[in-house]
């Protein structure tokens, strides 16, 4: 038998094969695969990288016990859909989030406290019962505190507070930004109609890399405090330790205060791992159970 995981999200896609018997992989890479992005993308790029990998490894779809792994896989409508329209022959398979695939990849499969910091923000713990839970990760509308998208979206305030102000831009983190999003209201406004989360995300690094101006300061302390009330939120009383994931989270580590820093330990794995971790688990679960393409209903949560 073959284990399969796939990890999706906004700008890449990776899946690896392995064997049980021999640990022998093959690994794949494709295009995007974020289920709110682009759900039929999503399905082309999953399909595709499944049977490239099969081939590779010479073997039937039917031999294969799958975990996929995509952003966006927690709405339950685009859940549904995903599931009707992959059809793809597998012995078991399940689909589920990124967040929970990179929670088990964390630490192993063993208990922690995961927080993933890119565009958006999420926390996941999963507790020594085999319990899960999820905090934060509603999106960059109404949430995802801590995230690329957030941070900049709060730095893009700062400028349009600047522009509106007697003095006008004039500080060195708001006068890069004007460079950026634009200077004036003829600029800024197209710039602010056609912004989604990954343009106020590329923003980001423009804040850590004017960390001696004021203004860039107090938005890497609302940043800091944005990560420790999610990962307050997610560990409550529970001695767990925590592993932060994503793009940000190297350059925000050092932001966060020392008691925040002793929970913190690196990560094991990733999400890959994870997902090979809940396929292995899938295939024990499903071990003897007859009848191909069964679809074991894992977690969008």
């Amino acid at each position: 038998m073959y284990l399969l995981a796939v990890d999706g999200g906004g700008s890449k896609t990776l899946a690896r094969l392995q064997h049980t018997i021999s640990g022998q992989q093959w690994q794949a890479a494709g295009g995007p695969a974020q289920l709110s992005n682009d759900l039929e993308l999503a399905v082309a790029t999953v399909r595709q990288l499944s049977l490239q990998l099969c081939q590779q490894a010479d073997i039937s779809l039917a031999q294969v016990m799958a975990c996929i792994g995509l952003a966006g896989a927690g709405n339950p409508q685009l859940y549904r859909a995903f599931c009707q329209q992959l059809q793809l022959d597998f012995a078991a398979w399940q689909l589920t989030t990124d967040a929970r695939t990179s929670l088990y990849g964390a630490n192993n499969g063993e208990p922690v406290v995961m927080v993933a910091l890119g565009t958006g923000s999420v926390a996941m713990r999963l507790s020594a019962d085999g319990t899960e839970q999820q905090t934060g990760g509603w999106g960059f509308n109404i949430g995802d505190e801590g995230g690329g998208a957030w941070l900049g979206k709060l730095a893009v305030r700062q400028l349009l507070w600047q522009l509106d102000s007697d003095q006008g831009v004039s500080s060195p983190l708001t006068q890069a930004l004007a460079a950026q999003c634009g200077n004036d209201i003829q600029t800024v406004l197209p710039w602010l109609k056609q912004a989604g989360a990954s343009d106020f995300a590329a923003l980001v690094p423009l804040v850590f890399a004017h960390q001696h101006c004021p203004l860039a300061q107090q938005l890497l302390h609302q940043h800091a405090i944005a990560i420790a009330e999610l990962i307050c939120c997610c560990r409550g009383e529970r001695s767990l330790p925590v592993v932060l994931l994503g793009g940000l989270a190297a350059s925000s580590q050092p932001l966060l205060s020392p008691e925040i820093n002793r929970l913190l330990q690196p990560a094991r794995g990733d999400a890959l791992d994870g997902g090979m971790i809940l396929a292995a688990q899938q295939l024990a679960k499903f071990s003897g159970v007859a009848g191909p393409n069964k679809n074991s209903g894992g977690s969008g949560a």
